[in-house]
């Protein structure tokens, strides 16, 4: 906060403009793509993928030069910093995954490509807007424009009911979600007169050496805070599908294309639990109403309800949609833990989900692509021995959602726990750790029927003569065994060597702590 006023006695525009090169990039990148769409042969051609990681592989490379910096732009609205460097460039890599996803699904559908990838692109610069914002206008335009990428995407398949329902619930659902969000924000200015968060939290420090009750309007200020924030956490609980304002991920997940899952359930969840966690540090954390006994409720109802309805499911997609409502849960309990050690726990659980995530949904594409198996779950008998290292890396992804030792995601989870247990929540990781055991039962039982032998005969594949290499020759293309291959290999370094990636996590979570 200090350091403030140095920075505007340099050239305002100038240092406002560094402050968002990242996202500027991304967005350049998405209008070329878009002007593809005007010539009908450049259109046709994969140019509007290459151009699109390209843009992605550049921002990232912005992302680095200014990863020392510590930049407030446009009075103060917009922050970046070693926090935002840890955050952005974990969403270009689930920007990335999701291009590198698209390359064969958009082909076999044949939809319009250059639209679908700019909006990719579009969506990923409101999730870098989002994560940098640091005022209440700046959070709410960012979610906004983040959410009409996710509402067309979702529906972006022509012609199936699925999809278009799917897309109309989210979008309805999201609309009540955005005006909580509003009104949270209304309410919170009323009371403090600031929409810089910062400012939010000098302000609520005064009154609370103060004494909340003594000072003047002290009781009506607490009403209008407890009342704005109350409604800010709705909006936010919206977009990271906690229960009980999960109703739209189900089908929005299952009527999406696949890679548009995986860009909801790895970017989109990552920039609501992001600028959660920033507010979280700066306004909530003052427990103005017993916020983390709310929180904790939460986080118990979506770790349960997920892993119970995830265990009835049938359909993969609808399942792993079932499971990050329950990570969400998981997720939750370092922000509850919070400090330090909550913090960078968080961000180290969130790097972890990425990549799991975004790997296990790569084999269902290549399913998808190669019309062997449906998203039935029945239908994954005997793969195991068809298809030996699909499987198996579809395996290792699972026994990480799982929670198992060697694996990111038992690392991400030791680390949110121990927090949550030094801060004295030791129900709450009670009950986690049960949740955990239980969800192990529905992840291993896709494993088991992976590598049972297949009693009813498979359907031949389409675009083989019935040999097993039909999903070698026609569904995997370049772009989904390299995402599968550096999401095996971050999730078992993750899992092997968490230091590197808890020390990055700690310097991001050092920067969010010091105000």
């Amino acid at each position: 906060m200090h350091n403030m006023p140095l920075i505007y006695g340099m050239n305002f525009l100038e240092k406002s403009m560094l402050s968002i090169i990242p996202e500027t990039v991304i967005i350049i990148f998405a209008f070329m793509v878009l002007f593809l769409a005007f010539f009908e042969k450049l259109a046709k051609r994969k140019n509007s993928y290459y151009l699109s990681l390209i843009g992605i592989g550049f921002s990232i490379l912005y992302v680095l030069m200014l990863s020392d910096r510590n930049i407030y732009g446009f009075y103060g609205s917009v922050v970046f910093n070693g926090f935002e460097v840890f955050l952005f460039i974990a969403i270009l890599f689930s920007g990335m995954f999701t291009v590198l996803m698209s390359k064969d699904y958009m082909e076999n559908s044949g939809m319009p490509a250059p639209e679908y990838y700019s909006l990719i692109l579009f969506g990923l610069s409101a999730m870098m807007f989002l994560v940098s914002s640091n005022n209440l206008i700046m959070v709410f335009l960012s979610i906004e424009f983040m959410s009409i990428c996710a509402y067309i995407l979702t529906g972006y398949i022509k012609g199936d009911t699925r999809s278009t329902e799917a897309a109309l619930k989210y979008f309805i659902l999201g609309a009540f979600a955005s005006a909580f969000l509003l009104f949270g924000a209304v309410f919170i200015y009323a009371a403090t007169g600031h929409l810089n968060l910062y400012a939010i939290h000098s302000f609520l420090e005064n009154i609370s050496y103060a004494g909340s009750n003594k000072a003047v309007g002290g009781i009506g200020i607490k009403i209008y805070i407890s009342a704005g924030l109350v409604m800010f956490l709705v909006g936010l609980a919206f977009k990271m599908s906690l229960f009980p304002f999960h109703s739209w991920t189900p089908d929005a997940y299952d009527g999406a294309p696949t890679p548009i899952t995986n860009f909801m359930a790895t970017g989109i969840k990552l920039a609501a639990f992001a600028i959660f966690l920033r507010i979280y540090s700066l306004i909530y954390n003052f427990n103005i109403m017993n916020f983390n006994d709310i929180l904790w409720l939460l986080a118990v109802f979506s770790m349960t309800f997920g892993n119970i309805a995830a265990l009835l499911s049938s359909n993969i997609k609808r399942l792993l949609a079932y499971s990050s409502i329950a990570q969400a849960g998981y997720i939750l309990i370092g922000i509850i833990g919070g400090g330090f050690y909550g913090y960078s726990g968080t961000l180290f659980y969130l790097l972890a989900y990425i990549f799991m995530t975004a790997g296990a949904f790569a084999v269902v594409v290549i399913f998808e692509n190669s019309d062997i198996i449906s998203l039935d779950i029945k239908r994954y008998a005997g793969i195991g021995y068809k298809y030996p290292f699909i499987a198996a890396a579809m395996s290792f992804f699972l026994l990480s959602f799982a929670g198992i030792p060697l694996t990111s995601g038992f690392m991400g989870k030791f680390y949110v726990f121990s927090s949550a247990v030094k801060s004295g929540y030791n129900w709450l990781v009670l009950i986690a750790l049960l949740n955990s055991a239980f969800a192990a039962f529905y992840y291993i039982k896709i494993i088991v029927k992976m590598y049972m032998p297949d009693k009813e005969p498979a359907s031949p594949p389409l675009n083989s003569s019935g040999d097993n290499l039909g999903i070698i020759s026609g569904a995997i293309d370049d772009g989904l065994m390299l995402t599968i291959i550096i999401c095996l290999i971050l999730t078992l370094l993750m899992g092997v060597f968490p230091q590197i990636f808890i020390n990055f996590a700690n310097n991001s979570a050092d920067l969010l702590w010091r105000i």
